[in-house]
């Protein structure tokens, strides 16, 4: 789900304010348009941008595995922030420029290699003009990219490329089942008012097959993988400090994504929710109520001093189903000072439980924000 997260940190703002011809009205203090109601999705057109909107980003996360047998973690994210209401574009106007934009880009790119217990990100920031960053539209197509990393969204399969000097990702993935919209037909609230909400949809079981770079070496790798796109233009609610977010992929042939809002003080948001996603890719909603989640450990970061819960274990009243969450490693911290300004845990995880009294195994990602610092009134 990986909801409402691109901020607007102290560097964006300085972007923002340096391009010629704005005003120094903060981001998110005008109109934009906002998400209250059915989001009547299609595609191929909904894979591309909407850039009406304040925030969006294109989420991919996955579970690799080398020939060798040895497991590996993959997350290359996509942000995109609009900095000045749509309307507004006059102020860029004069005197003309091609540097001018409303665009911001940012991308955020970690592989986890699990047995060798090391953990690599980076993290690029671009306005989003003359080729730097953006989108692009082609027949079937949509692609967005920054720099060499990009992200081509296709009919038949996704191609991911990322290229950082440290690590690379370069991976064909191929939907096993068609887009599943969460929420009310894509729309998916995130609090407590109507237009605290995105639309938002996953790709929930992508089969992945391709390469990653450690250490001047070529792995090859083969996995699944999941894709979240979300855009929305309401910061989190005031009340709220967080969110933890789940994707598994069971063995049953099942997926789950689940997302939990946490209200300052520890009790969990009415807003939160999940879907389940049965073999013929139908859905089945999960309110807050039908859930129950129990942190049972913790892992603290030595660089930041935050506390991220490592453990979890669940209850589902509807569909019938109880499964722990277990990290498969506990440093998978995200520290981002040159885009987004968040830290934030997001990582790969492994569960085992059962549905209906009929045991499963499942893979999947797992994504903790506002253990750092509080998230409320950002995105």
């Amino acid at each position: 789900m990986n909801i409402i997260r691109t901020l607007v940190p102290v560097c964006v703002l300085l972007l923002w304010l340096c391009l010629p011809g704005t005003s120094a009205t903060a981001p998110g203090e005008e109109s934009y348009p906002a998400v209250s109601g059915p989001c009547l999705l299609r595609f191929p057109d909904d894979h591309g941008a909407h850039p009406d909107f304040q925030t969006e980003w294109w989420y991919y996360t996955g579970n690799l595995r080398s020939s060798d047998g040895k497991p590996f973690g993959f997350q290359l994210t996509f942000f995109r922030r609009r900095l000045i209401p749509p309307g507004d574009e006059a102020t860029l106007a004069e005197p003309a420029s091609k540097w001018r934009t409303s665009q911001v880009y940012l991308a955020h790119a970690a592989v986890s290699d699990i047995t060798g217990k090391t953990f690599r990100h980076a993290e690029r920031m671009s306005r989003g003009t003359l080729g730097f960053a953006g989108t692009l539209d082609s027949p079937g197509t949509r692609t967005v990219f920054l720099g060499n990393w990009s992200a081509e969204l296709g009919a038949e399969r996704h191609r991911l490329r990322a290229d950082t000097g440290e690590f690379s990702i370069d991976l064909d993935l191929r939907p096993g089942k068609p887009p599943v919209l969460h929420g009310q037909s894509g729309y998916s609230r995130k609090g407590r008012r109507p237009e605290s909400a995105s639309c938002y949809y996953s790709f929930t079981r992508l089969e992945a097959e391709g390469s990653i770079g450690l250490e001047g070496k070529s792995v090859s790798v083969q996995g699944m993988a999941w894709m979240d796109h979300e855009f929305s233009s309401v910061a989190l609610e005031s009340d709220l400090e967080g969110w933890d977010w789940f994707s598994l992929q069971l063995s049953d042939g099942t997926e789950l994504m689940i997302y939990l809002l946490r209200e300052k003080g520890g009790p969990v948001s009415a807003a939160s929710s999940g879907t389940l996603v049965e073999r013929s890719g139908s859905t089945i909603h999960i309110e807050s109520t039908d859930m129950e989640a129990q942190v049972t450990d913790y892992w603290t970061s030595p660089e930041t001093g935050a506390r991220y819960p490592q453990k979890w274990s669940f209850r589902i009243r509807s569909p019938d189903m109880e499964f722990t969450v277990v990290s498969n490693l506990p440093n998978q911290e995200m520290r981002t000072p040159g885009t987004t300004g968040v830290t934030y845990w997001e990582g790969s995880v492994t569960a085992r439980g059962t549905r209906a009294g009929t045991s499963f195994e499942a893979k999947g990602y797992m994504e903790l924000t506002g253990y750092d610092k509080p998230m409320a009134g950002v995105f």
